[in-house]
């Protein structure tokens, strides 16, 4: 279908938007595809090729194909294989086109990379699935990641600081102290108020990281011998929280 049609007249903006999303991924694909059957129609026919093992192939095969997944879906690379006898052939075209030993693309490997460095590998697919035309399952995209982030180490050794930066920038770090068990007399005067009228009343300010009573004095509070939350009980109560016994 295309705009001019008759179906496609009564659209509103977001069926336009919405249509051109996803019929504009498959225009993409098309010159993509367009332009790798080009590639494949030109390439030279060599008599033979020298693989990295230093073994010559000299045997050939015209129109083997893979198919790379891509940004804008799946297109299909047609190209001469060299072979010989007992080792793998080579493919002179995939090392000019830099393809990747698998089938997904640079453009959908960064896209995913930059998808689970912020949400779950779960997100992170159905992410992918929604803004462009192509699809990794989740195992898939787990060793994407991991192949991804392999250069990790030498990426940051090759940007190592050999001398001080010459800079008057000042470096500041800032923390919110957030469950850390402070002095007292280094505390704001209002809290410092809360915690002495805790330990006044038998809490435990400094054992509870600063929150609650302890179990002893009888109110909801932090178990520190079981490390678990319990609510406060009467005689004859029952359990306000799954899984544990009234005290």
């Amino acid at each position: 279908m295309r705009l001019n049609d008759s179906p496609a007249q009564p659209f509103d903006h977001g069926e336009v938007e919405k249509f051109l999303d996803t019929s504009g991924r498959e225009l993409l694909r098309r010159m993509f595809q367009g332009y790798l059957d080009h590639r494949a129609a030109t390439e030279p026919d060599w008599e033979s090729l020298e693989g990295h093992d230093h073994i010559i192939r000299h045997h050939r095969r015209q129109g083997t194909q893979r198919h790379l997944a891509t940004l804008f879906g799946e297109v299909i690379v047609s190209r001469r294989s060299y072979g010989a006898p007992g080792v793998e052939s080579r493919f002179a075209l995939d090392a000019q086109l830099n393809l990747p030993p698998d089938q997904y693309s640079d453009g959908l490997r960064r896209r995913l990379a930059g998808d689970v460095s912020l949400m779950s590998f779960d997100e992170a697919t159905h992410h992918l699935d929604q803004t462009t035309g192509g699809h990794i399952p989740k195992r898939q995209s787990e060793q994407v990641a991991v192949k991804v982030a392999q250069d990790f180490e030498a990426f940051y050794d090759t940007r190592r600081a050999d001398e001080p930066e010459a800079s008057e920038d000042l470096l500041i770090l800032t923390t919110d102290a957030k469950g850390i068990v402070m002095r007292q007399e280094d505390l704001r005067e209002a809290t410092r108020r809360a915690a002495q009228r805790a330990t006044s009343e038998g809490g435990c300010w400094a054992e509870c990281g600063g929150k609650g009573k302890s179990k002893a004095h009888g109110a909801g509070g932090l178990d520190l011998h079981r490390g678990a939350l319990y609510p406060p009980f009467g005689v004859g109560d029952e359990p306000r929280r799954r899984g544990l016994a009234p005290a």
